[in-house]
């Protein structure tokens, strides 16, 4: 199916896609807010707390591989409803806790289902967007991440305010009914559906050891290798930042939970503009590959800026934005790119063994690393060793992959 306009399934498609993915997000940035709260109620530290965010990244990593292949092989629609609203079920599950076991075990379980949305979303999306607005339209879908905890900062500021940490987690089961509503309305991928009409490929009846072994074949290797270690290193450097933020700002800065909430929510929002902009560069002034290698090794220079110098509130706003819009905005470009490298009947499988696997994998090592590095040599000498290394390694891996014209029909 070749388009290169707008059309009204494409922009289904996207919003719906868009819509879900800020909502699961919006869900699990939560745990994020919390963690603070969290820390005094069940009087833990934060080495404790790395541990639960690595053992869920560790389940997610396993979960995301079968989210795409059973995307793959059943369709984008039906896992798209499963992983939404079986994630904000757990989610919502948080406000119910008693201790840290169950907490521990509910973040784990609801991070592993939530983040099946990676492959299917991305593949959709990518799938059935018109061919010459595809960067656009991935990059795009890539906002739910900054808005969904730009509007969970929104909820979760007066409600942490007013009635404490627990009831942050309610408005998460209000996602369930909105999950199955956009079940409803949101269409199957016409190329998918394309696919199980074509001769000898029937995607299926081929078995998850089938599809990756077409990713480990001679053809798309060293793609796979070169993106899972991109994948790991971004992965690591977002979970080893993002989650710790608040608690950042709390513990060096001295701002309360309030202000450190509404500070990381609103950069959030800001960073939105990085993540348009990094597709419209990667799809108009230049390839995606080149827009990743720029976008990482300007974050890097943003997160020394951001965190070195004691800054003011307002300067630590728009360092934080400014680190928002580029190191985190790489996300719009890095996996449209990925998902561009691989044909369709093996696409949501390679995105989830790729991208998914490997950002799960970062995300499981970097925030035990960083919470243990922290006590040791402090907030700033930490991600100045773990974070601004990585991100430089982001963009020279990415180098060595083919440097695809943007626009280009998918197979």
């Amino acid at each position: 199916m070749k388009s290169v306009g707008l059309d009204n399934y494409s922009l289904k498609v996207l919003i719906l896609c868009l819509l879900g993915w800020t909502l699961a997000n919006m869900d699990q940035s939560f745990f994020g807010y919390a963690i603070p709260s969290l820390m005094t109620e069940f009087e833990i530290d934060l080495v404790v707390i790395g541990t639960i965010l690595s053992v869920a990244f560790i389940l997610a990593s396993f979960s995301v591989v079968l989210a795409g292949f059973f995307a793959d092989r059943y369709g984008r629609r039906s896992m798209f409803v499963f992983c939404l609203s079986v994630s904000a079920l757990l989610v919502g599950l948080h406000s119910f806790v008693d201790n840290i076991e169950t907490m521990a075990v509910l973040r784990c379980v609801a991070f592993a289902v939530s983040t099946g949305l990676v492959p299917i979303t991305n593949s959709f999306v990518v799938e059935t967007a018109p061919t010459r607005l595809r960067g656009i339209y991935s990059g795009i879908l890539q906002c739910g991440y900054p808005l969904g905890w730009f509007f969970a900062s929104l909820i979760a500021t007066p409600l942490l305010t007013d009635f404490g940490w627990r009831a942050m987690f309610l408005p998460a089961l209000a996602v369930i009914p909105i999950a199955f509503l956009m079940g409803r309305v949101l269409p199957e991928s016409v190329k998918f559906s394309e696919l199980k009409e074509q001769d000898g490929i029937q995607p299926e009846k081929l078995s998850i050891r089938a599809r990756l072994g077409i990713l480990l074949s001679n053809e798309y290797r060293s793609r796979a290798i070169f993106g899972f270690i991109a994948f790991f290193f971004f992965g690591g450097a977002y979970a080893g930042t993002a989650f710790y933020f608040p608690t950042f700002f709390q513990e060096v800065r001295g701002y309360t939970p309030e202000v450190s909430t509404l500070l990381v929510g609103i950069s959030y929002g800001v960073g939105v503009l990085g993540y348009i902009g990094a597709s419209f560069v990667g799809e108009f002034l230049t390839t995606r590959r080149n827009t990743v290698v720029i976008w990482t090794w300007v974050g890097t220079v943003c997160v020394a800026a951001l965190v070195w110098p004691d800054h003011s509130y307002y300067m630590d706003l728009m360092w934080f934005s400014l680190m928002a819009i580029f190191f985190y905005g790489t996300s719009a470009v890095l996996t449209t790119f990925i998902a561009e490298l691989f044909p369709t009947h093996i696409r949501a499988t390679a995105v989830g063994a790729v991208s998914g696997l490997g950002i799960n994998l970062g995300f499981a090592l970097f925030p035990l690393l960083v919470a243990n590095l922290v006590g040791s040599i402090g907030w700033k000498m930490t991600f100045t060793a773990a974070i601004i290394p990585s991100l430089f390694v982001v963009g020279l891996v990415t180098l060595f992959q083919p440097n695809l014209k943007s626009g280009t029909e998918l197979n």
